[in-house]
């Protein structure tokens, strides 16, 4: 028979001469072409080329291609026999289990109760969640899907054909899967790495991969540094709630007293926050690992969460606290937060403090917030930089009526107050419009205006002399520009290539900066001139600075097409004041009537690109600025180097020329080399360098690198270190953070 139904309470009616065990009534489903019985228990589906019943034993057995259901699971194997009288079911040969909240299971031979549920096998593997396999010579299934396994291993790596060891796999004497603690617990258990015995344990135990997050001891952190000296970190994973989890990870350390790092994460139904925080008590560590002056409390704080008041509204907060200068990086601690919410970023070796509201709809957008900056830079006194308490913006755009573009007013202040300082008081209010008209040609005609009303008060304001008393002021301006551009898109499109030609121009009047000179500038210190910058209509990045009088300024970009995804794009362009007196500090590209030449291109081929910006000096060619970044991509490698450079360093404190180049270069198919340099090449000096390699599989990634850093902050000058790092997929990572 090909489809056939057996049922543990009414097999005798389907066998001739056998006696009846209960009443129960058998039909034929149209459905699947099965003989059905019913009963009240949950009948068993048995599929097969061939049933025998064997009287004397008391048994039936099904043969090839035999499939047999119940409740949710399936059996699948060549040979099943069933003894009803035993209450047991024998499957042989190619058995594959399957159940609706276990994962597939495999086996030389099983036997199971009549319900397929508890039952023992031999030459067992079963496949778990995210890629676990384990086996095992002897397995018995409890009815609830656990497993406890005799002479087993747990790997998540591919198992190779001709007897090819995997990369890594645990080996115990005993292992037991328990379904409903979602754990694995292994007795006697060995690390495995190409089959070489390389760590052993009287007992371990790790989630099951299929397993939600769960309190435990995570793997460890450690390495070795001339800093630090040998140190380990032992982090513990805390699930609080569903809702909210906790890690403690002391590291200890040679050179130093232990360290205590926590992590603390929580989520709400209306948004979320975590922390991170670090705390020890010891004396100042140079880079060879030396100690000097007397101990201190020494910690950092960080963190931050954002919660929706409504769909349109948010609020937040932003928390970046150390106990000095150098705590960061004595210890190895990142200074940037990567999950730092907020309004404002802090620029490099700064924390920042905040809170803040935001909100935006359709047509406006408003954010309100108090900020307070504290600085790592050791030429900085934190008594002299601001707290802003509070700044804000709201914005409203809308339509002025079709083909005339829109209208956007924008209201502002920002007050700033210092310990030792200027204290700043501003509140701005403007209105600007601008449309866009396209002719028949194609031509593009921009039309804009602004107009905007500024008002400062200043307090604590030094004099020309160090004799002279602070002094007070307060005043309003009135401001406004008119402008238009024009471009003129130019498409060609012949052979295989299409190329974008645009022309544009701008003129622009703005008026005069009427007391410019009495304005304190706290929001307008740097100007980062390029391509998109040239063309913005201020060109202040804030409200302090205004720029006066008549200039025009006109570029060509350029676009090309070709292939499936090559491309090249170039531009230049250049401003001239035609009036007006400079506002942009000399080294800006925007002191001189002519403006630098800003001139950017990139090339994309796919497997190579390349990136290139430079303002190049309208009076001798000089390139004030060269930004270049090259990348390229194949088979056997993948790397990247950008060279920067600035003339006079644009404002920025600390390195005006250097060279970045990360590489990995494919050695075997699982093997490579990595190198990474920073260079600073006005002090012909490595800052950074790391060399090593990787190794990376279907189930495992080991990386080790030597690194050399020389960043001369204080007393951390340069440092070598050995890193490390090893994940086993499923199971988790050890090694250098």
């Amino acid at each position: 028979m090909r489809s056939l139904l057996l049922s543990a309470v009414c097999l005798s009616v389907l066998v001739p001469g056998a006696s009846l065990a209960s009443e129960c009534e058998i039909g034929l489903d149209k459905q699947t072409g099965l003989l059905t019985a019913e009963t009240s228990d949950e009948p068993v589906y048995i599929e097969a080329d061939t049933l025998i019943e064997n009287r004397e034993a008391g048994s039936y057995i099904a043969r090839g291609n035999v499939v047999a259901r119940q409740s949710g699971r399936t059996v699948e194997a060549d040979e099943l026999e069933y003894r009803p009288g035993q209450n047991r079911v024998i499957a042989r040969g190619n058995v594959a289990i399957f159940s609706d909240n276990a994962p597939p299971q495999y086996a030389d031979e099983v036997e199971l109760d009549d319900e397929l549920g508890e039952g023992l096998a031999v030459g067992f593997s079963t496949l778990l969640e995210n890629n676990g396999r384990a086996a095992a010579a002897f397995a018995a299934r409890r009815a609830n899907g656990s497993l406890e396994l005799t002479n087993a291993y747990y790997t998540a790596c591919r198992i190779g054909g001709n007897g090819e060891e995997p990369t890594w796999r645990l080996r115990a004497a005993r292992a037991v899967q328990d379904t409903e603690a979602e754990m694995i617990y292994y007795r006697d258990v060995r690390l495995e790495v190409l089959g070489v015995p390389v760590a052993y344990a009287p007992a371990f135990a790790h989630a099951d991969p299929s397993s939600q997050r769960r309190s435990g001891f995570l793997f460890p952190s450690f390495g070795a540094s001339s800093r630090l000296g040998v140190f380990y970190g032992q982090p513990y994973y805390w699930a609080i709630s569903p809702y909210q989890d906790l890690t403690l990870t002391p590291r200890v350390m040679a050179n130093s007293n232990p360290l205590m790092e926590i992590a603390y994460r929580k989520r709400f139904w209306s948004g979320d926050m975590e922390f991170e925080a670090s705390y020890t008590n010891e004396r100042d560590l140079d880079s060879d690992g030396n100690l000097f002056n007397d101990s201190e409390h020494r910690w950092h704080l960080f963190g931050g969460g954002e919660f929706d008041l409504n769909e349109n509204w948010v609020w937040g907060f932003g928390v970046q606290l150390a106990s000095d200068d150098f705590h960061l990086r004595t210890y190895d601690i990142s200074e940037t937060y990567n999950d730092y919410p907020g309004l404002f970023q802090p620029a490099p070796r700064r924390l920042m403090n905040q809170l803040y509201i935001r909100g935006r709809g359709d047509h406006y957008y408003a954010e309100l917030a108090t900020a307070g900056v504290q600085s790592l830079r050791e030429t900085e006194i934190d008594d002299r930089l601001p707290v802003m308490a509070p700044i804000g913006e709201v914005r409203l755009t809308y339509p002025a009526g079709e083909n005339f573009g829109r209208v956007r007013t924008i209201a502002s202040t920002a007050v700033l107050t210092r310990n030792d300082g200027v204290d700043y008081q501003r509140a701005s209010a403007s209105v600007d419009w601008q449309a866009r008209f396209i002719a028949p040609a194609g031509l593009v005609f921009e039309p804009f205006a602004a107009g905007r009303a500024d008002y400062y008060s200043f307090e604590d304001v030094p004099g020309a002399l160090p004799t002279d008393p602070v002094t007070e002021d307060s005043f309003g301006r009135f401001l406004g520009y008119a402008g238009a551009e024009l471009s003129w898109p130019l498409i060609n499109s012949s052979g295989e290539t299409d190329t974008i030609l645009e022309p544009m121009i701008q003129g622009l009047f703005a008026s005069d900066a009427s007391e410019q000179a009495r304005i304190i500038n706290e929001d307008s210190l740097t100007a980062e001139l390029d391509e998109t910058l040239l063309f913005d209509h201020n060109r202040a990045t804030g409200y302090d600075l205004w720029e006066e009088g008549t200039r025009v300024t006109y570029g060509l970009r350029s676009t090309t097409f070709w292939g499936e995804n090559n491309r090249l794009r170039g531009f230049i362009g250049q401003s001239r004041r035609i009036d007006g007196n400079p506002v942009f500090p000399a080294n800006s590209g925007l002191f001189d009537d002519d403006s630098d030449i800003i001139v950017a291109g990139e090339v994309d081929l796919g497997q190579f690109s390349v990136m290139a910006r430079t303002r190049v000096d309208s009076n001798d060619g000089t390139l004030n600025r060269v930004d270049v970044v090259a990348s390229y991509t194949n088979d056997r490698f993948n790397g990247q180097i950008r060279y920067f450079g600035f003339d006079d360093a644009l404002n920025r404190a600390g390195t005006s020329e250097e060279i970045q180049l990360t590489s990995q270069t494919r050695l075997t198919d699982r093997w490579s080399l990595v190198y990474n340099l920073q260079r600073d090449l006005d002090a012909d000096v490595n800052r950074r360098q790391q060399v090593g390699f990787r190794y990376r599989d279907f189930c495992t990634d080991f990386e080790v690198l030597y690194q050399r850093e020389n960043l001369n902050v204080g007393a951390l000058g340069p440092s070598e270190s050995i890193q490390f790092r090893v994940t086993l997929f499923t199971l988790g990572g050890i090694g250098s953070e």
